[in-house]
């Protein structure tokens, strides 16, 4: 149960860091903004500007979820081997920074945005990392503030 609620949780603070980026693309007044990336280009389809924007929130949603699903799962069953302290803050980042070099180095180019997003943009590996810090120090701050004080 733990484990869904990770990744509820991440999902839920993936979605409310694009909420800027949901309303100034719908008011059509700001393009390219960080901690989305720009998908430009699909499997050889060359995407138009909504295509672009709901993928980019798609990728930004599914990292978010995953991310707080995965450690939850590092976290309670005792597979954070570099801190070995579950839930702090430091081994919610450096396990982000974990999660982001995989992400630019094997998720990336098998889904087809190159190694480190380049085919995405000259940025979009600074707004994943970004995105991912992010959510990692967001997540400690909610695990902080439901955390029982006994513990």
């Amino acid at each position: 149960m733990t484990i869904l609620l990770g990744a509820a949780l991440g999902l839920l603070i993936a979605f409310i860091l694009a909420v800027p980026a949901i309303i100034l693309d719908t008011s059509r007044r700001v393009k390219n903004l960080p901690l989305l990336i720009d998908v430009y280009i699909w499997r050889g389809k060359k995407m138009n500007d909504g295509e672009v924007f709901a993928i980019g929130l798609a990728v930004h949603l599914i990292v978010g979820g995953l991310y707080g699903l995965l450690y939850t799962l590092f976290a309670t069953n005792d597979w954070l081997v570099i801190t070995n302290q579950p839930f702090s803050i430091l081994s919610m980042l450096i396990f982000a920074a974990i999660c982001w070099f995989v992400l630019m180095v094997m998720i990336f180019p098998i889904i087809g945005f190159g190694f480190f997003a380049r085919k995405e943009g000259k940025t979009a590996w600074v707004e994943s990392l970004i995105s991912l810090l992010l959510e990692g120090g967001i997540l400690w701050m909610v695990i902080q503030y439901y955390q029982p004080f006994f513990f």
